[in-house]
């Protein structure tokens, strides 16, 4: 029933995407002074919460708003209200259900494809012009980065990121598959190229048994595309930019690095069919982890078979400093305090605030800002067509990614924080379920 009517929302953002994303913040086209139309909004940016943000995104488009059906009984190609009641909780809204107060005019939002965190936010601060040219609403972000006070940076999920090998190639064991621990010491000293040891009197560089292997075996280092904010996340732990040293004194003779560096992000595949691949050592998302390397188990030498490899190929996603990363070392006690894992990170999302050339529209700030609906969906907003409160939706969206809420049980607020321009809304539509800008929600808030 409600599936219909979505899954033709769906396709609209489908057509919209396919030609050139031009014109993509603005409302569906209407008459001046006519009712509010459904407007599109479209993300892109990130690769670690592009599934995220798409399944997000399925919550809100969801929500039933307004009755497009109107009294004609067919849906206006302008996805106009028309004169069908818009006001949140209004009886007979779409599909028979109340009007939601999260999404009244039905906008819908898509997740375009995955250009990495930088290249996202830089997209934004083009708007449109310049490079990448993409024209988007927000952008998608695995990290934070002093880019600017004409953005918001609005924190809805956590994540850790923590080093990765294989622990078993091909169906034998690696010469480290029993190490889970490396010290942020040590991976400081790997990054460098500088990691060494005393074994039977010599010394050894770069070599696993520095880290306890039983038998010799170089650490081969492999490095993610810099625009990446997984790869700004682990090099601003660690302390290098760049390419570190490291990628380029491998044992398959690639001296520039070029096979070993600028590879996608949180995953294991590309790795994986390189001659040196036993040897390698990587990072990766905590929840990407969780969702493509299957039967892993973080800290341990487990069983984890990544999407890309073989069946008797397994990964380690290993401890720093012996620390395990998992719910409650990332996750914490809650608001962002109390987390103990090493290297953690936000999953943002990132809106123009009012002084940007092209500050983002209502329909954008409803959706993405610290005002919007991930951050301030209420523990009692019923979403009808699940049974249960959107803020219970929106949390099981992010841990089926992987990835942790900022509030450790369902409904428990925190400060959100404050900004020199936070987001105004002002349509009253929009402003119904909240009619102040509230202080306490479920995001953390930071300027560029």
């Amino acid at each position: 029933m409600i599936r219909s009517l979505f899954t033709r929302r769906g396709a609209a953002a489908v057509a919209a995407a396919s030609i050139g994303l031009t014109g993509m913040s603005l409302a569906f086209a209407g008459a001046a002074g006519a009712a509010p139309s459904a407007s599109l909004i479209v993300g892109s940016g990130s690769q670690t919460s592009y599934a995220v943000m798409t399944a997000l995104s399925n919550v809100f488009d969801n929500a039933a708003g307004c009755n497009l059906d109107g009294t004609t009984g067919s849906i206006p190609a302008t996805l106009n209200c028309g004169t069908s009641t818009f006001a949140p909780g209004a009886v007979g809204g779409e599909q028979g259900f109340n009007v939601s107060s999260e999404n009244p005019y039905n906008d819908f939002t898509v997740q375009a494809p995955a250009i990495g965190s930088g290249n996202g936010r830089t997209a934004l601060l083009a708007s449109g012009s310049g490079s990448p040219t993409q024209q988007i609403d927000y952008a998608r972000s695995s990290s934070y980065s002093a880019v600017g006070s004409t953005v918001n940076f609005v924190k809805y999920a956590t994540d850790g990121v923590s080093w990765t090998t294989f622990n078993h190639y091909k169906g034998v064991a690696t010469a480290q598959s029993a190490i889970s621990n490396i010290s942020t010491t040590d991976l400081k000293l790997i990054m460098n190229d500088t990691l060494s040891c005393v074994k039977a009197g010599v010394t050894v560089k770069m070599n696993w048994e520095c880290l306890g292997a039983t038998k010799s075996a170089h650490i081969d280092c492999y490095m993610a595309q810099t625009g990446s904010g997984t790869y700004n996340t682990w090099s601003g732990y660690l302390g290098f930019s760049g390419n570190p040293a490291c990628v380029k004194d491998n044992t398959n003779g690639d001296t520039t690095g070029a096979k070993h560096s600028a590879l996608s992000e949180n995953e294991m595949a590309t790795i994986y069919g390189q001659s040196d691949a036993k040897y390698a050592i990587y990072f990766m998302s905590l929840g990407k982890y969780t969702t493509t390397c299957p039967g892993g188990v973080s800290g341990t030498s487990s069983k984890g078979v990544c999407a890309g490899t073989s069946t008797t190929t397994y990964t380690t996603l290993g401890k720093i400093d012996g620390i395990v990363a998992k719910q409650s070392t990332v996750q914490g006690t809650g608001g962002g305090a109390g987390v103990t894992f090493p290297v953690t990170r936000g999953l943002y999302n990132v809106y123009n605030n009012s002084t940007a050339i092209v500050p983002s529209s209502q329909a954008t700030l409803n959706f993405t800002s610290e005002y919007g609906f991930l951050c301030k969906a209420s523990a009692t907003d019923i979403d009808p067509s699940t049974g249960v409160s959107f803020r219970t939706d929106i949390e099981n969206a992010i841990k089926a990614q992987g990835f942790f809420p900022l509030d450790v049980t369902i409904g428990h607020t925190f400060p959100e924080g404050t900004v020199a321009n936070p987001a105004v809304l002002t349509d009253a539509g929009y402003t119904a379920i909240d009619p102040t800008v509230p202080t306490n929600g479920y995001c953390l808030l930071s300027h560029g």
